[in-house]
């Protein structure tokens, strides 16, 4: 009886190695999380965009901070009338953190205090 036990187990023990395998080409259990990445998508960034924002937004509050990754002259919005947004106050200036999104946020610049949001 020990001996059909100890067969068991280690048979068990065997498979359960290969289940957890991948195929050898980094593509195993790993590559399953990315089946519903947009079309933008390749592939070959291991589930990494490099700040490309391939589809996936992150959206604020009003009194959220704003990362200070997107208080750079890169996100800002300087023709606010071009897009309907009113003149921000002194020391604020409208932000636009993903140019295929329409929304903008009227941002404190010293503290990424989110003041107004407009769109979206």
């Amino acid at each position: 009886m020990k001996r059909l036990l100890t067969t068991a187990l280690l048979a068990t023990l065997a498979l359960s190695g290969q289940a957890l395998a991948d195929n050898g080409k980094g593509k195993g259990k790993h590559k399953a999380k990315h089946d519903g990445h947009p079309a933008q998508y390749d592939g070959k960034r291991n589930g990494h965009d490099n700040g490309l924002h391939l589809g996936h937004y992150k959206r604020w509050n009003r009194g959220d901070r704003i990362p200070s990754e997107y208080l750079v002259s890169r996100y800002y919005i300087d023709d606010y009338r071009a897009y309907d947004l009113g003149a921000p106050p002194r020391g604020y200036r409208w932000v636009r953190p993903y140019e295929d999104d329409g929304t903008y946020y009227l941002v404190q610049v010293a503290t990424g205090l989110i003041s107004q949001i407009f769109g979206g």
